[in-house]
Order: structure tokens, then sequence, then C-alpha cells
């Protein structure tokens, strides 16, 4: 519970709060698509620099130290995010943000996962990634709640203090944990067969895709006629079907092998972020909301997961695919936003962001026949 609270004002509030606050951002300061792009792209390029150095650290007796630093980075630098309208200072906060997710999804999973260790059940592992779903269910409900009550800035300081609520949640990650970290394999044969390099592209291609309904969901459906006000309860509907994706994945991956279980949750992702372009309709709307938020923490955990059991070097293999998702996710935004200003829609950039899933899903399908060779 600790660890998933941590994942919920971390990620869930500290990094995807920003895609049902952006609207109400965007109509009072008048930032276009492509600024926003920008802004959500420094905090992806912090959440990257953020993971590979808590990679560095996961298993070392600071890795309490900088786990408390960055719960409380986190907590601030959503507050401080309504105190000002500069640009420049907007992207340094959000960079800081992402270091500090980072911090809190690496450093927290370690902890959890050595706890679960001691006990036999690291398969609770889904559990704890069930957390990022939760506080994005949690932002878009506070949104909605504070909406036509607040402007943008009380919706940052709401957000502020519902994040200081599941700090106080977190205290039994950050005491008595300081040990080092258990045992892990550094160097071994591989436990399963699948080319790596395929695996870390295929990776990538989610990070660039999924972040763009991931950063301008909300932003696009507000557009919708038939959408409009109910924008903020399609970001709800993606943090509640995130909440046991991790789970529901895993399980599916050990039924029907990674590989494949990577290629479903590809597919049904890319028609999540298409099928705005073809229907304006709330309920397909919601379907898609459901599609994209029960695989994005999926595809997560189950690559993530895979990674490790076919690289001689697990950690290695983990801060390579962490790297490339991260460089996926800071390009998709930035791109997206500045594609949507010269077509003026997100139409192209969405089509763009399904096709390149559904890349990842063709790159997975190539490793499940080599590695059968």
């Amino acid at each position: 519970m600790a660890g998933a609270a941590a994942l919920a004002l971390a990620v869930g509030i500290g990094r995807f709060a920003y895609t049902p606050v952006l609207p109400a951002m965007q109509e009072a300061t008048g930032i276009g698509a492509a600024t926003a792009g920008w802004i959500a792209g420094w905090n992806y390029f912090g959440y990257l620099l953020g993971a590979l150095g808590a990679a560095l650290v996961a298993g070392r007796r600071m890795r309490v130290e900088i786990l408390f630093s960055s719960i409380l980075a986190s907590v601030v630098t959503t507050a401080a995010m309504g105190f000002t309208e500069d640009v420049a200072f907007w992207c340094a906060l959000r960079f800081v943000s992402g270091l500090a997710a980072a911090g809190v999804l690496v450093l927290s999973s370690s902890i959890v996962l050595d706890a679960l260790a001691k006990i036999g059940r690291p398969h609770q592992m889904g559990m704890h990634f069930s957390g990022v779903g939760t506080g994005i269910a949690l932002s878009g409900l506070i949104v909605v709640a504070v909406t036509g009550h607040l402007d943008w800035r009380g919706m940052w300081f709401v957000l502020a203090g519902a994040s200081a609520v599941l700090a106080l949640m977190t205290v039994p990650l950050v005491r008595g944990t300081g040990g080092r970290a258990g045992a892990t394999r550094t160097v071994e044969e591989p436990v399963e067969r699948f080319p790596p390099s395929l695996l870390i592209a295929s990776y990538f291609l989610e990070g660039l895709g999924y972040v763009v309904t991931g950063t301008f969901l909300v932003a696009i459906t507000r557009q919708m006629p038939s959408i409009g006000g109910a924008a903020e309860w399609l970001w709800i509907a993606v943090g509640l079907a995130a909440v046991p994706s991790a789970v529901i994945w895993s399980r599916l991956a050990g039924r029907w092998g990674a590989p494949a279980a990577l290629i479903a949750a590809h597919v049904i992702q890319a028609a999540g972020i298409a099928v705005p372009v073809f229907s304006e309709s709330l309920w397909v709307g919601f379907a898609a909301a459901v599609c994209f938020g029960s695989t994005v923490i999926g595809i997560t955990a189950v690559a993530v997961s895979f990674g490790g059991r076919i690289a001689r070097h697990p950690a290695r293999m983990v801060g390579l695919l962490t790297a490339a998702f991260g460089l996926g996710q800071m390009i998709g935004p930035v791109l997206a936003g500045w594609l949507a200003e010269r077509q003026g829609g997100f139409e192209g950039s969405l089509v763009l962001a399904a096709g390149a899933v559904l890349a990842g899903a063709a790159l997975l399908a190539l490793g499940r026949v080599t590695s059968r060779a």
C-alpha cells in the first residue's frame, strides 16, 4: 500500500496530472499545442535522466534518502505549478517533477520487490503498480470536482494537497528499509530467448506513441462537441482501467508468453489511440480510454520483467529499456504539438502515434519468429 501510494502521488499525479489540467491552463494563459508539448517534453526528459540515475542507487543504502527527497520534490513541484505563468519556469518544474517521478518509481519498486521476495510473493508487484492508475483516476476526479469553483492554479494546489496526504501513507517505505537490496542476478545465461534489440526498439516506439494520448487526451476530446465537458471523465476512465492492468497483463504473459501478451496489448492500445480520429461519440471515447488505460502500465510491467529474463545483464537491460522508452516519450509530445499546430488538429498526430505502437507490435512479432527459428 505504501508503494502504491508513492506511485500514485509521484507518477499518477506528479507526472500525469498535467493532462487533465492542461485545457484550463491553455484557456487562461493562451499557450498553444506546441508550447504544451514542449512543457510535457521537459517532464519526460527529467524522467529519462531520473530513471537512469535512480537505477544506479537502487541497491545502495542511500536509496531511502533519495526516495524521500523525490517524494518531497514531487509534492513541492506540483504545488509550484500554480504560482507562475512563466513557460520557462513551468518547463523547469516539469523537469524536476520528472526526475522525482522516476526516482520514486525505481526506488519504491526496488524496496517493495525486496520485501515481497523475502516473503515469497514477488508476483504481487502488480498491486504496487496499481498506484499509477489510482493516481491518474484521482487527478481526474479532483479536476472534475473543482471545475467551476477554482481556476487552473487552484487545481494544482488541490492536487498538491492530495499528494501530501498520499505522502503520509509512504512512511513504511522510508522507515526501516535502509539496508542493501537483496541479491540480484547480475551476469547469467538468459532465461528466455528473444532478440534484445527488437524489444528495446519496440519499447522506444511504445514510448513515442502512447505519450501523445497520455499528454493530450483531455485537450483533444475537449474540442469534440459530443464529448466536451465529459473529457475529464475519459481521463478518469484511463486511470481506473490502469489500476488492475499490471496484474492482468502479467498473468496473461505467464499464460501466453510475454511476446504474445505484449503484441496483444500494443494492438489494443493502438486502437484506443486511433479511435478518436474516426468517431467523436462519447461512448466510443470511453471505450478508447479503457483500451488505452488498460494497456499502458501493463506493457511497462511485462516489458521490463521480460527484458530482465532475456539479458545476461538484467540491470543493464532495464536501464536500456528505460532510456529507449524515455527518449520516445520525450520526442512524442513535442512532435505531436508541433504537428497539431501546423495541421489545426491532432488527427495526424494520433494516426502517427497509433502507427508507432503498431510498428512496435510488428517488431515483437518479428522477434517472436526469430527466437523460434
